[in-house]
């Protein structure tokens, strides 16, 4: 993977980036508190911001969904959209067809194929722009906060879709959604003051560096893990699973 970033500040959140080299492939968070550089380092990555100083070498085709999905779009329907990024002979290429059929059947724009983006909600915009670069097919893969928008049944497609890329492509994901990006992403980088270039596992930074617990079940894991009780980092984000911890917990307990 040719993407390597070495004596890197960035404006505004002056981050540091000391020395970063793009994973081969799979899923990895870009973690952090707001304001501390996280899509700034994607706008690196995509070319949308210029640094004057320290090195940065990008040779693979970089897409990004960014947070706020209006800032996507330009065109006059949805099915502009998706494909204006191919024109000529291809549009009416027969494999080609087939896969705008699939992309558009799995991000369900049949019914607003010839709609005006800008009259659909936050979370059918974000599919939009989800479709373009399913189309688009990077070889490195942004997402900045793509639960925004979405209900349940849609940040569970996005994380099916997302783990089906991991074997082929590297996806960097932005998140404060804690429990949905740990139920599926295992390492990630920490991002504050300096971007830390080697990554760790997810669990551990939830752990070591988010902010106040968000919900009592997380309130609790973080006590257990405070008194080294043997739980997981990931346990507490399912119910049942953070339930069937505690029972084994306290089974041991008492037979001790």
């Amino acid at each position: 993977m040719a993407i390597i970033v070495e004596n890197v500040i960035l404006p505004f959140s002056e981050l540091q980036i000391p020395s970063w080299q793009a994973p081969e492939r799979g899923l990895y968070g870009v973690v952090g508190p707001n304001g501390s550089g996280k899509s700034q380092f994607f706008s690196l990555l995509y070319r949308g911001l210029k640094v004057h100083q320290g090195t940065v070498i990008l040779q693979e085709r970089v897409g990004c969904v960014m947070q706020h999905p209006e800032h996507q779009l330009t065109e006059s329907s949805v099915a502009n959209e998706i494909l204006w990024a191919f024109k000529g002979k291809k549009r009416s290429d027969a494999k080609f067809r087939q896969r705008v059929d699939r992309v558009v059947w799995r991000w369900q724009l049949d019914s607003m194929w010839n709609q005006s983006p800008w009259t659909l909600s936050t979370g059918q915009k974000r599919r939009v722009v989800l479709a373009v670069y399913d189309l688009l097919n990077p070889d490195v893969l942004l997402v900045d906060e793509p639960t925004e928008g979405l209900d349940k049944f849609w940040k569970e497609e996005l994380k099916k879709w997302l783990i089906a890329k991991k074997s082929s492509r590297l996806v960097l994901i932005i998140s404060h959604d804690w429990p949905w990006m740990l139920s599926f992403v295992d390492n990630g980088f920490w991002c504050e003051k300096i971007l830390d270039g080697t990554a760790k596992d997810l669990g551990s930074l939830w752990y070591h560096h988010t902010l106040s617990a968000k919900s009592p079940l997380e309130e609790l894991w973080r006590e257990l893990i405070k008194r080294n009780a043997p739980v997981s980092f990931r346990g507490w984000i399912g119910s049942e699973r953070a339930l069937q911890q505690v029972v084994e917990l306290w089974t041991q307990v008492r037979t001790k």
